[in-house]
């Protein structure tokens, strides 16, 4: 079991998780505490308590990006003031989940020269730090900078290199970013309500952590998250997040094809999505008639009568779009089938009846549902995969992955390179 230091002075904490969607905004108050002293050292050690949560729709945003500040910043108001009470505490900071910004993932090496013969904190610290600069070219915020593995010399296969012995020691990086303006419109309007930002999370790392089990994880499995406005990829395997990716199709996609296709309002053709949607057609499904409203609400007959094959013949084209553009980027990554032998969907739109059957058939490998890990005083209503989002982010925060003073809402806060910036951050790193 590896020790991770930062999880030690985690013994009890509240901790909020803000999920900014498409489709909603929900909000989750928790209390971390550890398990026995035996246990320390895993992501496994911290138990949460949910002591809070509230979401409501979401307005002013679209595909992850703000459209309309105040809209959205009502909107966000709404669900954490519902979690508060719901909690009884007030809270001060957030870690919020990222899908916005065209999320890039990108591996590269990084070394330095090991002057006094052996690794010391500082050596590790100096190497990360020059990978994230490396990263945050081209006016691109960093979510992550990942080790996946370093190497002393000529010798690799190192977890953990601190007071190891060598001349050069040299990381390889998994680096996720996202477009910089994006982000900080993103940051604004959460910052508008009032509250800090603990760290900001990719999407998709937070939904793979809720509802991957430890041996696909290790084995290699590719994580699908289906949300409205966006679908998003993510590919984990020895333990490590290794890929990233999304594009701006989801579930929203397939609600507006109904909605044009019968000419039925946008929450009537929602609801005919929900209840009765598939991706697949039976023989059953010929004789089972719908009914709706028009979007005049004029009736006119038969014209507002659909049989169930009929609308899974409308969802099925986009289902397929978004799968097949899916599995082209996962192709595109550059890993081998045998780095993601096996398929979790998760998200809103993965319960679509069907779903998980085509998807295997496309991908070519084995594929489940994803529920998120469950959680004492969790509400059933946020134990569905809707929720897995903003599940996975108090698991990100007790994995401890990346440092406290290098985190992404701390690392907007250094402003300055003197005297008291320095001060700043030995407090940030020590507090």
């Amino acid at each position: 079991m590896t020790y991770n230091p930062s999880i030690r002075g985690k013994r009890q904490r509240i901790v909020a998780a803000l999920d900014i969607g498409t489709s909603k905004v929900c909000c989750l108050i928790g209390k971390a505490s550890s398990t026995p002293d035996w246990l320390e050292g895993s992501a496994e050690a911290m138990h949460f308590d949910v002591l809070g949560f509230g979401h409501t729709r979401s307005d002013g945003l679209k595909a992850g990006m703000v459209t309309h500040l105040d809209t959205a910043e009502h909107c966000i108001r709404a669900a954490v003031d519902s979690a508060e009470r719901m909690a009884g505490v007030v809270v001060e900071d957030v870690h919020l989940s990222v899908t916005a910004g065209r999320l890039k993932s990108e591996s590269f090496s990084a070394g330095v020269g090991l002057p006094s013969g052996s690794v010391r904190e500082d050596d590790v610290r100096r190497l990360l730090a020059g990978g994230r600069q490396y990263a945050a070219r081209d006016r691109r915020t960093v979510l992550h900078a990942l080790p996946t593995d370093f190497r002393l010399d000529d010798n690799g296969g190192i977890s953990e290199p601190r007071g190891m012995c060598g001349e050069r020691l040299t990381v390889d990086l998994h680096t996720v970013t996202a477009d910089e303006a994006a982000t900080r419109n993103l940051m604004l309007c959460v910052e508008r309500c009032h509250l800090g930002i603990a760290d900001l999370v990719a999407a998709p790392y937070s939904s793979a952590l809720s509802v991957l089990t430890p041996d696909e994880a290790k084995l290699g499995v590719a994580c699908i998250d289906f949300g409205a406005g966006t679908t998003t990829l993510s590919v984990i395997a020895d333990g490590h997040f290794l890929h990233a990716d999304a594009i701006a199709l989801g579930g929203h996609g397939v609600t507006v094809d109904i909605a044009r296709t019968l000419g039925a309002p946008m929450d009537h053709a929602e609801r005919l999505k929900t209840l009765h949607g598939s991706a697949f057609a039976t023989l059953s499904d010929e004789r089972e008639i719908i009914t709706y409203p028009c979007v005049s609400g004029i009736a006119q007959g038969n014209v507002n009568q659909i049989t169930k094959a009929q609308l899974a013949c409308i969802i099925r084209p986009r289902v397929e779009e978004i799968l097949d553009l899916m599995r082209h980027r996962l192709a595109a990554s550059g890993f081998p089938a045998e780095v993601a032998q096996h398929l979790v969907l998760t998200g809103g739109g993965s319960q679509l009846t069907g779903l998980v059957e085509l998807a295997s058939n496309m991908f070519g490998r084995p594929a489940r549902l994803g529920r998120p890990r469950a959680m004492t005083g969790l509400p059933p209503a946020a134990a569905a995969p809707d929720f897995s989002a903003a599940i996975g982010l108090f698991l990100h925060w007790a994995r401890g992955d990346e440092k406290p003073g290098t985190q992404s809402g701390q690392r907007f806060l250094r402003t300055g390179t003197g005297y008291f910036a320095r001060v700043g951050e030995w407090i940030m790193e020590n507090f």
